[in-house]
Parts: C-alpha cells; sequence; structure tokens
C-alpha cells in the first residue's frame, strides 16, 4: 500500500474539515460541504432503485447524499466515507476507496498513539462496526510490521502531521538509556542476531508495560532517535 500518498489525501481531507476528534462524523462532514442529505425512503421506487443500484447504503449524487436510514449506522459513516474517498483520491477504484474509508476513519498512526490493542477499543473510540475494527487492526499490525522493518523505521511526513493536530506538545520526557536499537534491515529466517535483538527489545518494552516507560520505549522503536 502506498502510504504516502493515502496520507496525503487524508491529512488534507482533516485539514479541509477541520477534524481534531474522534469518532468522526460522517454526516457533520457532508454538511459542511453543503450537501443535502435524503433519505432512500423518502425517494420514489424509480429513484430508490437507482440509488440501491449504486449503494445499499449510501451515494452522492448531484450534491446530495442519498443514504438508507435502515442501515447500521457505522455502516452508513463507512460508507459516507468511501464516498468521500472517491472526492480526495479522485480514483473510481472501490478497493482503494475503502482503504481510504478504514484509515480516515481510524488512522493507524493514532491508533498507536492512543495504545489500542483489541477491535473493541477501535469500536468504541472510532465508531467501527465489529467486523471493519477487526480488519482495522489487522491492517495496524501489517503498518506497524512494514515501519519497524523500514530504512528510517518512521511513519510517513503526512502521518505525522496528522499526529500533530491529536498530539500537538512534543514529547519533552528524555529518551531512556540503555535501549537496544533494533536492526534496520528486514528480517530473514538467517539472522538470528537480529531476531535476538528485536526479542530482547520487545522484552524490555515487557517490563515497562504497566507505566510511562512503556510509551516512551515503543516510540523509541518506532521512529528512532529522532523524537
Amino acid at each position: 500500500m502506498d502510504y504516502q500518498n493515502l496520507y496525503d489525501s487524508i491529512l488534507y481531507a482533516y485539514t479541509f474539515f477541520g477534524i481534531d476528534s474522534f469518532p468522526v462524523d460522517c454526516f457533520e462532514l457532508v454538511r459542511k460541504c453543503g450537501f443535502r442529505t435524503v433519505k432512500y425512503t423518502d425517494l420514489s421506487n424509480k429513484k430508490k432503485i437507482a440509488c440501491r443500484t449504486l449503494s445499499n447504503d449510501a451515494c452522492f449524487l448531484d450534491g446530495t447524499l442519498f443514504y438508507e436510514a435502515q442501515a447500521h449506522p457505522q455502516r452508513i459513516q463507512f460508507t459516507i466515507a468511501h464516498e468521500f474517498g472517491h472526492i480526495f483520491l479522485k480514483t473510481d477504484n472501490e478497493d482503494a476507496c475503502d482503504d481510504f474509508a478504514s484509515h480516515f476513519l481510524a488512522p493507524r498512526i493514532l491508533i498507536h498513539k492512543y495504545g489500542y490493542q483489541d477491535a473493541e477499543q477501535l469500536h468504541d473510540a472510532f465508531g467501527l462496526s465489529y467486523k471493519a475494527s477487526n480488519r482495522a487492526l489487522m491492517s495496524y499490525k501489517e503498518w506497524f510490521r512494514n515501519i519497524s522493518y523500514s530504512a528510517t523505521r518512521k511513519p510517513t511526513e503526512p502521518e505525522q502531521q496528522l499526529e500533530h493536530i491529536f498530539f500537538p506538545e512534543p514529547n519533552l520526557i528524555p529518551l531512556m538509556e540503555g535501549i537496544v536499537q533494533p536492526a534496520r534491515e528486514c528480517y530473514t529466517e538467517n539472522d538470528e542476531d537480529e531476531l535476538d535483538e528485536r526479542s530482547n527489545f520487545m522484552k524490555f518494552l515487557g517490563r515497562w508495560r504497566e507505566d510511562l516507560g512503556f510509551g516512551i520505549a515503543e516510540d523509541k522503536w518506532l521512529y528512532g532517535n529522532d523524537l
């Protein structure tokens, strides 16, 4: 996945809408755009069929959001975010817009910064359905793994800017001494030294899990020495 381009678009959307809290209220974003909202039940049968051909949950047409009011609210929110994906990504690719919706509603950098570890927490914090929460959690783990094995061990620049919207104050607590720096190259089955180093680092995290030290150590792993 191209996180750089994806989060360029998400950062632009957050800045455009002035989003600074969760869960994101997609209906409020629709109103900020000046779009009307119309329930499927208020449409003629012909128009209702036309809308449901596009989506059973919601769709944008001619400056109007048409939506199925009887659908699960979290499903509607996701569908609206998906539709915004078409706008901000400027694409007709449905998979790309699903990715946009998931990351837009639950940015992976913020899952990390808030320390969420299970789907229940994502459901409560970001207003995702349980199905979407589980997918976001698996995606977060992949996101974290990719950063851990990248050359810079840092999120993309737009992700860091997005983080600063919610965590504007720099971390002024000095980094603890003695934290083992992980190897920068990707892990292979034969690379036992790197595996040992990573194992030692994770054991270190475990000892600090219940206090502030865990957060500092985890950030050192994610960001390297440049906090």
